[in-house]
């Protein structure tokens, strides 16, 4: 029986602006997204000639193991894709977080379309990877390419690889709460006004074209969801300022939150840092990315 196993990074975006409604209910986006060293999820995939079976384990009991799960969906669209099946049981050991904006789910999808790829010796060409990704998961085609940094646009479709990004100290908190993606958007459809305009900065754009140093990368640090995002998770609000007072040089949230993201000027830094909120915050999820 052949197993392949994946690393599934967490992701982060360091700079999301929504800019448009689609008449499909998709949103286009500008962001600068980076996948992580240090944090990820284990996946893997086991085949069976004799089978044309989906299964699923994981060790988080809250992850759905039947077709509500990416890696399920992604799976029967690439075997409708090459007309092909083969039985397969999907092994996922979580260690993201869910439902915080880190793209867990996405990374586990995009690991087990390329585990497929590579078992049938490469069939379908990466453009044709990122048609099946963004039928099922907006995220997942950035999950798809090599660089760990990256310029997305589109409805997340579109990924342009930046090979220069600098490494950067980053800490990650999330407050174990829930903030849905329907909601989130829907408030920036009612009150983002500027949402469209085209007065408005390309701010990750910028940051794609001046990404050399952590001075350039800390100028272009935004995201739009932040406004509905801290009115929905107060605590967002506080733990920014705490990792700010403490030395970060930037602080946001990633995704439409509620995880919050400091960046800081060295290791040493961060890691007082999160001893300090580790013992302020015993129940969060704190960890370097």
């Amino acid at each position: 029986m052949k197993k392949i196993q994946m690393t599934a990074p967490a992701k982060l975006n360091i700079c999301l602006e929504v800019v448009k409604k689609y008449s499909d209910g998709f949103h286009e986006i500008r962001s600068i997204m980076m996948k992580s060293q240090n944090l990820y999820d284990t996946v893997v995939v086991e085949f069976n000639e004799n089978s044309e079976s989906i299964a699923i384990e994981c060790d988080n009991p809250d992850v759905p193991t039947d077709e509500q799960n990416i890696c399920w969906k992604v799976a029967q669209k690439y075997f409708s894709r090459i007309d092909k099946r083969v039985g397969i049981k999907i092994i996922i050991t979580k260690k993201i977080p869910m439902l915080a904006g880190l793209g867990g789910g996405s990374s586990d999808g995009a690991s087990v379309l390329l585990a497929l790829n590579e078992y049938f010796e490469n069939v379908l060409s990466e453009e044709e990877l990122v048609k099946i990704a963004s039928e099922v998961g907006k995220d997942i085609p950035f999950f798809l390419q090599d660089a760990f940094a990256a310029y997305v646009s589109g409805a997340g479709e579109g990924v342009e690889s930046i090979f220069n990004f600098p490494n950067l100290q980053i800490l990650v908190v999330n407050p174990k709460e829930e903030i849905g993606t329907p909601w989130a958007y829907g408030q920036l459809d009612q009150r983002q006004w500027f949402m469209d305009s085209d007065d408005r900065k390309k701010l990750s754009l910028s940051m794609k074209e001046n990404a050399h140093t952590l001075d350039d990368i800390v100028q272009y640090v935004y995201n739009d969801f932040a406004f509905v995002a801290q009115e929905q998770c107060y605590v967002i609000g506080e733990i920014k300022n705490a990792m700010r007072a403490f030395g970060a040089r930037a602080a946001s949230i990633s995704g439409k939150g509620p995880t919050v993201f400091g960046i800081f000027e060295s290791s040493e830094e961060l890691q007082k840092t999160k001893e300090i909120l580790q013992k302020q915050y015993p129940e969060f999820f704190i960890s370097e990315f």
